[in-house]
Parts: structure tokens; sequence; C-alpha cells
């Protein structure tokens, strides 16, 4: 996998969980409503933020461990696993219609309050400044916050990971690039449409973008189990 490539396979792969409606996809939609497009950017620095710390605590934590031809392999086929898996379970949610893309909001029920954010978050504050700070610590909680997020990082994140440190420091900085790029794209398209009204990304047109991702991550997962196996 050239570095290049690495750049363009992580940001599909990042597609795949951003484009699938969770914390992160409701708090855009909640926030750009009441504050705008530009809280849609703030989201996801914070959201970037908290991966970027994730990515440093392996490139100081993880590569030690890196000595070990097993627990290497051991790293890439459960990332390699757990690709198929979330390929599956694309394709099968898509099928079975249980997929649906929301860019409606009841602007009276936020989800500060459902996911007890309202400590860090108050309507009151009339300096911008202070509302884009809020919105990077949002971003970087509500990822904090997902579980899913961290079964990504020690699975499928660790082997990109594995992947990308045959490059050095470079190739780390090219996966990051790459996944987080896809969250800025996708986040960033949600925020536009929302804040300008308008319904450009239709269920129909979504469910395509899903099923290519699904059997994209299909693919790639065989491909990390064939390598990993053979070293």
């Amino acid at each position: 996998m050239g570095i290049l490539q690495l750049f363009f396979t992580a940001m599909v792969v990042g597609f795949s969980g951003a484009i699938v409606p969770g914390p992160m996809f409701t708090l855009v939609v909640t926030k750009v409503s009441q504050k705008g497009f530009i809280s849609s950017i703030f989201i996801v620095l914070g959201h970037a933020i908290a991966e970027f710390i994730v990515l440093i605590l392996f490139l100081f934590g993880l590569v030690k461990y890196l000595n070990n031809e097993l627990i290497v392999r051991i790293i890439g086929i459960t990332g390699g696993v757990m690709l198929i898996v979330l390929s599956f379970n694309l394709i099968y949610s898509n099928i079975k219609n249980k997929l649906n893309l929301s860019l409606d909001v009841d602007k009276n029920d936020s989800l500060l309050n459902k996911s007890n954010l309202e400590s860090i978050s108050n309507n009151s504050f009339k300096v911008n400044k202070k509302n884009n700070n809020i919105a990077i610590l949002q971003g970087i909680f509500v990822s904090m916050m997902n579980p899913y997020w961290y079964i990504w990082w020690v699975t499928i994140g660790a082997s990109f990971f594995l992947k990308s440190i045959e490059y050095g420091k470079v190739g780390s900085f090219f996966f990051f690039s790459g996944h987080i790029s896809s969250d800025f794209i996708w986040y960033l398209f949600v925020g536009f449409i929302i804040s300008k009204g308008k319904k450009v990304l239709n269920q129909k047109f979504y469910k395509i973008i899903i099923f290519i991702c699904g059997v994209f991550l299909f693919y790639l997962g065989i491909k990390f189990i064939i390598d990993f196996i053979g070293g």
C-alpha cells in the first residue's frame, strides 16, 4: 500500500463511519440549526483533537510493542475482521432500511439535553469565540462518550496505524490526514445543507453511498487479513 493509497483508503474508511447517523451527526445537525454553519467546523475540530490524542498515544505507546511479530499479526487480522463485520453490518442495515438519513431537527429537542452536555453549553453566550470553544469541547466529549469510537481505534485504527508506520511519522500523518478529512468533508457538507435549509442529499443517494462503502470495507478487510497473515 503506497502512501497516497494509504491516505485515500483511510479517507474512504473514515467516510464509512462518518455517514452512519450517531452522536456526532446529531450534534452537528442540532448545533448548526441553533448557531449556524460555523458550528460544524468547530465540532469536527474538537473531534479531530480527540483523534489526534489517540494517534499520539499510539505513536508513544503502541510502537514499543511492535517488535513482537505475533502481536502485530493479531492486531492486523483483528482489524481486518472488524472491517468485514462493519461491511456486513452496513450492507445488511442498508438492505433492511435501518439507516435513515434525517436532516430535520426540532430546535427544542437538543442533543445537549439527551447527552447531559448542558454543563458545557450555555445558549446565553453572545460572544462567538465562547460559542466556538463550546462547540470544540462538545466535539471532544461526544467522541469520547461513544464506546464504538474506542472499539474502532483499538481494532481498525490500530491496523491502519501499523500500515502507516511502515513510512515512519510521515505515514502516520498521511493516515491521520486522510481519516480526519472524511469527517470534515462529510459534516461540513451536512452543516452546509442544514444552514441553507436545502435537502440536497436524498435517501436514495445516501443508500448508494453506504453500499459502496460497505463493499469497499469488505475488500479492505480481506486485504488486511491476507497482508498480516503473510507478514
